[in-house]
């Protein structure tokens, strides 16, 4: 068993040392704006421009700020106030000096934060590739052991290829249980576009994504089944997960295009990311035929930050929340 975990760790190390080498720095936005009713552009200084349909990005409805979840989730990628404190908290960090029991307490502890950091992390690890579901660590070993008497984890998990459900068909049984038993909190505040696309796309197409390399919507899928079996992981496979979302992480890609989020209700087009508080505006543009003059603009902006700060306050006191019920 010692020579498994010596073995383990080098694998892990090695993992470190190959994501770990080529560090960059962002690219800034110099330009964003919305021309088009579907069209959004995008202008880095490095010259480099991007457009958006407005269709394939996320809105935010009226309702989506009525704070009837846990937590407001919007998927933005790290920015780098909040990638340079990662480092800061990794500088000196001995990676495997402390048993987890969660994947939960594994990540907090690399990433610090808290949901809305754990969960877009994890989102950016799994769409960057850093992070794979199928990996062999995640491989469950072929045994016909069965714990006397049976448990219930074990007769819901017996079927599994890998510690997570990573087969469509398990991943929605397991899902239906879990909602049966009203046990879906971690799944709560997940955006309800997320949960319709894990659960209307089968076992073969999702494959068949899968086929095609990492993705958004493979993300969104995989974020799920994450949530959905984090449970049932050991110590080794909450290593691995935490190894790889430190890495992707880390290792921020320059190419890697900014987050986009579109607020419906104030026709605006705004520039986000995530920092140490929650989610930050970096920029914002408004729909051009809505013919707005220079102080309903300025109102406008003010009015999106008020909301974003509101919802960091919101994220921030239902975290705490949470951990003084898990630790009374």
């Amino acid at each position: 068993m010692r020579i498994h975990y010596t073995l383990f760790l080098l694998i892990l190390t090695s993992i470190n040392f190959i994501y770990g080498q080529n560090k960059s720095d962002f690219n800034t936005v110099s330009e964003l704006t919305w021309e088009l009713d579907y069209e959004i552009f995008l202008k880095l200084e490095n010259d480099s421009d991007y457009r958006f349909d407005i269709r394939q990005l996320f809105h935010v409805k009226p309702d989506n700020r009525n704070f009837s979840t846990d937590y407001v989730y919007y998927p933005v990628n790290p920015g780098q106030e909040y990638i340079n404190r990662v480092n800061t908290i990794n500088e000196n960090e001995d990676s495997y000096k402390e048993t987890y029991t969660t994947l939960w307490s594994a990540l907090h502890d690399i990433l610090g934060g808290g949901w809305v950091h754990f969960t877009n992390c994890l989102m950016y690890a799994l769409e960057t590739g850093y992070l794979d579901l199928t990996a062999p660590l995640m491989k469950r070993p072929d045994s016909k052991w069965k714990p006397r008497p049976v448990t219930e984890s074990f007769k819901r998990t017996k079927k599994w290829n890998y510690y997570i459900p990573v087969n469509q068909r398990y991943a929605k049984k397991e899902y239906k249980l879990k909602k049966a038993n009203n046990s879906l909190h971690e799944l709560s505040s997940i955006p309800d576009q997320y949960i319709n696309l894990f659960l209307n796309t089968s076992n073969r197409k999702y494959k068949e994504m899968k086929e095609n390399g990492p993705s958004a919507k493979t993300a969104k899928i995989d974020l799920i089944k994450i949530l959905l079996g984090a449970n049932y992981l050991s110590e080794a496979q909450i290593l691995y997960i935490r190894s790889t979302v430190l890495n992707a992480v880390q290792n921020y890609s320059v190419n890697k295009l900014p987050s986009v989020i579109i607020f419906d209700e104030f026709d605006a087009a705004a520039l986000m990311s995530l920092d140490t508080d929650g989610y930050k505006i970096e920029k914002v543009a408004f729909r051009s035929s809505s013919g707005l003059d220079e102080i309903e603009v300025h109102k406008r902006k003010e009015q999106l930050q008020q909301i974003v700060n509101k919802i960091n306050q919101y994220n921030k006191n239902s975290f705490q929340g949470r951990l003084e019920k898990y630790y009374q």
